[in-house]
Formats: C-alpha cells, structure tokens, sequence
C-alpha cells in the first residue's frame, strides 16, 4: 500500500509529497532532503497495522493539511530502496502518479522477500530483548556466576543450558550470539558449521600459541577481542533501523539495484558515518584472529602472514601496522578465514573520512571525496546506499569473527586445565524435534541442516 503525506519545509515552504510504501514494520525513520534548499527533513513514522493508521513526526517541516499542488514528490521506504528525489522519476503535477510503481512492485520479482522479513523480525524481536540480552554480556565479562546463570535461564532453558561448567557457561553466552546475530545476518556460518568446526581441526600446539601471543599483547587478548565484538553489537542494535534498505541488498539478485538513480529515504550520512567508521575500526583489530588461523592453516606458523605486494610479514609487524588500511590488505580472498569474511571496503573514501575530506549531498546522495591529503585535483564518488552496504558487510563480519572468537576460547579453556564434559553429559538440546521441522533456534532453517548437524 502506498500512502501520501504532504509537508511544507519550514526553510523555503517547499511543499513535498511524502509517497509512503507502507510495509509491515511499526515504525522506522524518514530521511530526505527539500529539493529547493537542501534542508534535511528527518522524522519517525509510526504505523498502526491492526487498526490501520499512521502517524508522522518531522523535524524542519510542517504537515500540509490542504495542498493545492506539491512542489516535489518523495519516495520513501522502510524497507527498499527508493528512486531519488534528485530523479526526475515522477511528475510533480500528477498528485495521483498512478504509473509509478511502488517499491514493494519494482522488487518483488527479483527478491527474497520473506527470507528478508523474516531477518528484520528477529532483529526486531532482539531490540525488544536487547536490555536483557546485554545484562547477560556484561555479566559474563565480569565473571560474576552468582547472577549469570539466573539470567541466562531467563531466557534459555535450565534442563538444556544447565551452565555446570565453564564450557556450558560459555556454549550459553553464544547461544545469543548464534541466534540473533550471526544466524540471522550470516545463516550460512551456523547452516553449515563445517567452517567453525574447522577452527578446532588446527594443530593445538600452534593454536595454544596463539593464544598466548594475542594474550600477552595489550587490546588483542581474547577477551578484550570479544570485548570489542560486544560493543560493536551494542552500537549496531541502535542503528540498524536506519540500516534496513542496505541489508535488503543481500536479498536481492545481484546489480538489481542502481546506486546513481536509487537511495534510502531511512538516513543519512550523518546518520551513519560513525557506526560505520567504529565497525571499520573494530574489524581492524579483529582482523587478527583470521589471519592467524590463516597462517596456521596454510603455513603451519600463526605468525607467519600471507606474502602482500612481494613482502612477507609476520603477524607481531602486522599488528604493528597503525594504518588500518594496511592490516585489510591482508584480508585476502584466497585463504578461507578472511574470505569468509566477504568485506567490502573502500579504503580511498575511509581515508577521506578520517581527514574529514568529504562532502555528501542529501538530494543527490552523494559523497564526494578526496583520498590525498590537501590534493583537490583528484576526487571520487559513492553513493549513501552503497556506503551503507559495506557498513552492513563490515558488521557481519565482526560476527563470523565472533564465531572464531568462540572456538578459540574453547582451546583456551583446555589450555587453563578446564574439562569438557563429554557428549553424553549434555542433554539432547532439541531431542524432540523432527529433522524436517524448523529449527528452535529460529535460523528459519529445518533442524536436519542447523542445529540437527
């Protein structure tokens, strides 16, 4: 359904026809800019599904009870992509463009809809949780047992989580993370575990010294990597309503989505520069962790890197390396745990971003920048979508880190004496589920491929 809004911008009086695809979420943000003065216009829409309504609130602009006539005509989406104002797409004289076909109708044919909702919906269903999921991270970080357990069970069931040991405790802390985050934003890590499994597959020896290098250098520790996993989970919780055009992307058939002529009408750049600069930051660090299991896997020494432009480094150089954009060099995509990563980076338009050398444009949606210092003579161009796109890949990363980060803790837990228990030990965690049936894991996947493995 599409449902037209119009308001007048309390800059110039513009006014813009608001042209609202309608879908199912209850509400998300509205970003667009007023094409006469380029006043960005930022607000909420609140949607009432049972009894249908809606609501809006905007900032720099008023509700237009009686238009005689819009200036402009803005698509808006919460959940695709939208055609830019910038375009001339719709005749601003025809109130009614009845020939327009709504986002919903340009994407359904070329889509993984439902697989798409059914993402949003978990992560919706986190943000209703999120406070409580969070008290059980930071419990855990500080190893405070007295409360831990009573909140996991909280949310987990005490016959299958009986959080006896270390190991139990630590498979209950993940579960979280298994659900909501890398289940629902990388599926394929949990659907099959044979890249997880593979972690504990490396020779011990070198994975024991691992961990000793990463422990005994400051903000690399274990610990401290998971610490920074958790923050970035925190930071993502809060933006991600603005970011869910951009994971649409990943449903849709590949370069079905033209960055020129299509945008978001969910945020701006503004909005999201700082998520996407911290998760740049964050994965940086992080990037540590596939690397190592990489030199293992392929050189037998985890502190033996990939040779990069004819230079072999170790890893104590590689996190000596102050420049990020040094470090995802090494992020190849010939060696399995950096290109199960699938990170997307622009590293000129990162530069620009840390000189604060870019300009970005609201009605075109464009980022001008300039990867050299002080040399205005070259420049380069993205678009906001597509810069939220890699903001998104960069975020699911961190979470295929995590699950590293997991295996690796289990070697460490060995290492400091701790035993797991056997097989037999756990209970049977999903004994009466049919391996056609769905998984209760919510993966959206049948048990036999998910937990049933």
């Amino acid at each position: 359904m599409v449902h037209n809004y119009f308001i007048k911008c309390q800059v110039c009086g513009a006014i813009t026809r608001i042209r609202l695809q309608v879908g199912y979420l209850k509400e998300h943000p509205i970003n667009v800019a007023c094409r006469r003065c380029g006043t960005s216009i930022n607000g909420m829409v609140f949607i009432e599904q049972e009894t249908p309504s809606l609501k809006y609130i905007f900032e720099n602009a008023d509700e237009e009870t009686k238009p005689e006539k819009a200036d402009y005509v803005v698509e808006c989406s919460g959940e695709f992509p939208t055609l830019k104002p910038s375009i001339d797409n719709f005749d601003k004289n025809d109130i009614d463009n009845t020939f327009v076909l709504s986002p919903f109708m340009r994407f359904s044919g070329r889509c993984r809809y439902k697989e798409f909702t059914e993402t949003i919906s978990k992560l919706n269903r986190l943000q209703n949780h999120w406070a409580q999921y969070k008290r059980i991270i930071d419990l855990y970080e500080r190893g405070d047992r007295k409360y831990l357990l009573n909140e996991i069970w909280k949310i987990l069931p005490q016959d299958q989580f009986r959080c006896r040991n270390d190991f139990e405790i630590s498979r209950a802390v993940h579960m979280i993370e298994v659900i909501y985050f890398i289940g629902t934003l990388r599926s394929d890590i949990i659907s099959d575990l044979s890249l997880s499994n593979s972690v504990l597959k490396l020779p011990a020896a070198q994975m024991n010294s691992l961990i000793d290098f990463l422990n005994s250098h400051a903000g690399y520790s274990l610990s401290e990597l998971q610490a920074a996993v958790y923050k970035a989970y925190d930071e993502f919780m809060s933006i991600y309503p603005y970011l869910i055009p951009a994971i649409f992307l990943q449903y849709c058939d590949e370069e079905s989505v033209d960055f020129e002529t299509e945008g978001t009408t969910t945020s701006s750049f503004d909005t999201i520069k700082q998520f996407s600069l911290d998760a740049y930051e964050t994965l940086g660090n992080l990037l540590v962790v596939p690397i190592a299991l990489n030199n293992i896997k392929y050189r037998n020494d985890y502190n033996k890197c990939a040779v990069v432009e004819t230079q072999s480094k170790t890893l104590e150089d590689y996190i000596g390396f102050r420049k990020k954009g040094r470090r995802y060099q090494y992020c190849v995509d010939s060696e399995l745990y950096t290109k199960e990563l699938k990170v997307i980076i622009n590293s000129d338009l990162r530069n620009a971003i840390g000189h604060n050398d870019s300009k970005y444009d609201g009605i075109t949606q464009e980022i001008i920048y300039y990867p050299a210092p002080g040399d205005r003579a070259k420049h380069g161009k993205s678009y906001l979508l597509e810069f939220e796109n890699e903001a998104v890949h960069l975020f699911q990363a961190i979470t295929v880190i995590s699950e590293y980060l997991y295996r690796l803790r289990e070697f460490e837990m060995i290492k400091d004496g701790h035993v797991p228990l056997p097989p037999s030990a756990y209970p049977s965690l999903f004994k009466k589920v049919g391996r056609n049936e769905p998984c209760p894991c919510e993966s959206g996947l049948k048990f036999k491929r998910c937990h049933g493995r």
